[in-house]
């Protein structure tokens, strides 16, 4: 079941601020040293550097980021810490897939696909594909991109007349899970299985036509 993004709201001293795992800041995270396994590391070890930097990349409203850490800035970090890192924690916990949802992962042969590679693919789809703007983008979640780019997908194939039969007497997979392992196939290959791009442009010359 497709959920939003993840949220949680800090508060501290009168100063809030609402944390959410978008694009943007999973892709900030990880372009640090050592990606988001360090980062998870160092904030289970108490890092307040990295805490800070989850709540500077995962913030809503970079002001109101500010204008809370400017808050703690004069306090114990003994008052703020355990909050925050469990804040932080369950942010990066929500880009994991659920363990059932891993399970229906769809079988392939692919190599794994690094992170900036598919982050970069969730970018191309949702501002090409989809028709996104980039701040709508970075704002979404990787899985309400995948969510979204997977309707999409459906919707076309189904208003193409014979394609769904098409695609199933070729024997190639019709899944619209878009996983990262399905996502890399899909640029190796060119197209998607589950997708005829011929049949797409020629339902796009009917409808221009």
């Amino acid at each position: 079941m497709t959920q939003p993004a993840f949220e949680i709201v800090l508060v501290h001293d009168g100063a809030a601020v609402t944390l959410r795992a978008s694009l943007r800041a999973v892709v900030t995270l990880d372009s640090m040293a050592g990606g988001i396994a360090e980062v998870w590391d160092q904030i289970s070890r108490l890092s307040w550097s990295r805490v800070r930097a989850v709540i500077l990349a995962a913030a809503t409203d970079r002001q109101d980021a500010h204008r809370f850490l400017a808050a703690t800035a004069d306090k114990p970090l003994c008052a703020i810490l355990p909050d925050a890192q469990a804040a932080c924690l369950a942010v990066l916990a929500s880009y994991q897939p659920e363990p059932a949802e891993a399970a229906q992962g769809r079988a392939t042969t692919a190599e794994a696909m690094p992170l900036r590679a598919y982050f970069q693919t969730l970018y191309d789809y949702a501002t090409g594909w989809l028709g996104w703007t980039p701040s709508e983008t970075w704002a979404a979640s990787p899985a309400e991109i995948e969510a979204a780019f997977a309707a999409h997908v459906d919707r076309l194939v189904k208003m193409t007349p014979g394609l769904s039969d098409e695609v199933g007497k070729a024997g190639t997979s019709t899944s619209t899970a878009y996983t990262a392992e399905h996502l890399r196939e899909i640029d190796e290959l060119g197209y998607d299985p589950a997708f005829d791009r011929a049949g797409f442009e020629r339902l796009k010359a009917q409808q221009n036509g």
